[in-house]
């Protein structure tokens, strides 16, 4: 009876793992306020110089996030995005790579 219910318990988090990483980006992109811009579901900026990131590969996601996180964004936009990141009103702890790289995985696949 063990073994069954020790294999279910296995087979069940192999399946819920995917969508678990999911629910995990969806967490992130909110918590971090992301969605306050790029809108929901990544899909709906709030402005037109906020591009879309629904349907982008998620290294592309990652890197830009990534260098306008940092301030090396050189365009007027990721200059924009790091200044309002970084704002009192905003999350002032950026997501880790690690976050970063579930949050660019899970808008990817939106």
């Amino acid at each position: 009876m063990k073994k069954l219910t020790l294999i279910s318990v296995a087979v069940a988090a192999m399946f819920s793992s995917p969508l678990m990483a999911e629910d995990e980006g969806a967490r992130l992109f909110k918590h971090h306020g992301c969605i306050s811009c790029h809108g929901e579901n990544a899909k709906n900026p709030a402005s037109k110089i906020i591009p879309v990131l629904a349907g982008k590969p998620p290294e592309v996601i990652f890197e830009k996030a990534k260098k306008i996180l940092s301030g090396e964004g050189a365009s007027k936009e990721a200059q924009i995005m790091h200044a309002a990141f970084y704002s009192p009103s905003s999350c002032d702890v950026p997501p880790t790579d690690a976050e970063l790289v579930k949050i660019a995985d899970w808008a990817s696949k939106q």
